[in-house]
């Protein structure tokens, strides 16, 4: 199982979510009509986009990817990025939804591991959201580390001569 794969199936998880809790994902665009605002999930990095046109297409979108591997006698885990970002033209408020999103994905991730009955959630997440803003676009991020199953030590000799 790779950390892509957990990245994969943890975007489904996402995925069936938005699917399945219309409700709150209403709830997240408060000002705006749902039907204009449908979540895209991607795995790896969000699509290219050069005008603010092509950008308002890709929004609201999170993008879940491994960022980090770490392989210790304890066991193995992936960092993995939950980049998200939203459009809006509001100066003021344009920001809420965002920060309902990000609270959204946090409140799916914790009350849900392990997710997929494999991928366990270690210990924290992390939220940010940093100061320069892309505007129109707003975005921030989680991280948090899943458990990996560790790879087992195989022998040469096991396998015959090299």
């Amino acid at each position: 199982m790779t950390p892509l794969q957990c990245a994969k199936e943890i975007a489904d998880f996402l995925r069936k979510e938005i699917a399945q809790d219309q409700e709150g994902v209403q709830a997240i665009f408060v000002d705006k009509p749902p039907e204009t605002e449908e979540i895209r999930v991607f795995v790896g990095f969000l699509p290219r986009a050069s005008t603010n046109a092509e950008k308002k297409k890709l929004c609201p979108a999170i993008v879940v990817r491994p960022e980090s591997v770490s392989d210790t006698d304890d066991g193995s885990s992936v960092k993995l990025l939950f980049s998200v970002t939203t459009y809006d033209e509001d100066k003021e408020s344009g920001y809420i939804s965002l920060y309902n999103l990000l609270e959204w994905i946090r409140l799916k991730l914790l009350s849900n591991s392990p997710i997929g009955e494999r991928w366990d959630l270690q210990s924290s997440l992390e939220t940010a959201i940093p100061d320069e803003q892309p505007f129109p676009q707003w975005w921030g991020y989680l991280e948090g580390s899943f458990v990996l199953p560790q790879p087992h030590k195989i022998y040469w000799r096991n396998l015959g001569e090299r």
